[in-house]
């Protein structure tokens, strides 16, 4: 299996471009997998330069309903002419961020996907074959961060808290390697693994993306409290961590201080091969 970081904050180089979003593109024996577009059709560019033909794809998930992720919807149906778009039916709805500023900003996607013919909606859980398995409707709050407290959905005319109902996680399977992607894990990535686990029951080997820990706490030291304990409960688990996006660089700092060679980051431009 061969993962590819087509879009992040971050680049390896300058080679890349790389803006607030993600966007991993997957190869495995029987699929290419696109996992979330970023917020615009960028992604294709890093593509292009590290050689992934993006009309190849045959499978496309959008992890949840956040521009981030899939600002780069139109972009994509334009490259590729084939894959249908497999997305949470709730990821349509209108979503905002409450900006510690005061700022209400609209976070969604644009409403015409709702009725495109190649963006599938589904509820819950579900398998697109053997090797694929989604799942949603994580609910454990274990390590949950409070940076999500600053996010909203709209209901009958009133922004409440997202619960995220929308967000969807990939579990695929290949030789005895089991490996999960997520987008922003805002359920938790501690909470993620434990649903995870009901498809897995002998556990997980790599646990691919970012944790929303981003400007979680104004306090330094509050962030670093929180991260020291989510650190000891990723690591109950014996599966190798890459994480990006979200997380935040000073976050990431913080884990791997904790967790040594058990978590890494994925950047723009780079490429993660398991074997």
């Amino acid at each position: 299996m061969r993962i590819v970081t087509l879009m992040e904050n971050t680049a390896v180089s300058e080679e890349y471009v790389c803006s607030h979003g993600l966007s991993l593109y997957i190869e495995t024996r029987s699929h290419r997998i696109l996992f979330d577009m970023g917020q615009d059709g960028r992604f294709l560019q890093n593509a292009q330069k590290l050689g992934i033909d993006i009309g190849s794809v045959d499978v496309a998930i959008l992890s949840h309903g956040h521009y981030d992720h899939g600002g780069g919807i139109r972009a994509f149906l334009e490259a590729n002419s084939q894959a249908d778009i497999h997305i949470q039916k709730k990821a349509l709805g209108e979503f905002y961020a409450h900006d510690p500023d005061g700022t209400n900003r609209y976070i969604g996607l644009p409403p015409e996907w709702s009725n495109h013919p190649r963006v599938i909606t589904h509820t819950g859980d579900y398998k697109l074959d053997a090797g694929i398995q989604i799942f949603a409707g994580v609910t454990g709050r274990e390590c949950y961060s409070p940076a999500n407290d600053r996010l909203f959905v709209s209901m009958n005319g009133h922004q409440i808290q997202d619960l995220f109902m929308h967000e969807q996680n990939l579990l695929l399977k290949e030789g005895d390697k089991m490996v999960l992607v997520a987008g922003c894990a805002h359920n938790g990535m501690v909470n993620i693994l434990k649903k995870a686990s009901m498809f897995a029951p002998a556990g997980i080997d790599y646990a691919i993306g970012g944790m929303h820990l981003m400007n979680a706490y104004p306090d330094r030291n509050k962030q670093q409290m929180f991260c020291r304990s989510m650190a000891e409960k990723l690591q109950e688990n014996s599966c190798q961590y890459y994480t990006c996006h979200c997380t935040g660089t000073e976050s990431y700092q913080m884990l791997k201080e904790a967790m040594g060679t058990q978590i890494h980051y994925l950047s723009a431009g780079s490429i993660l091969e398991i074997s």
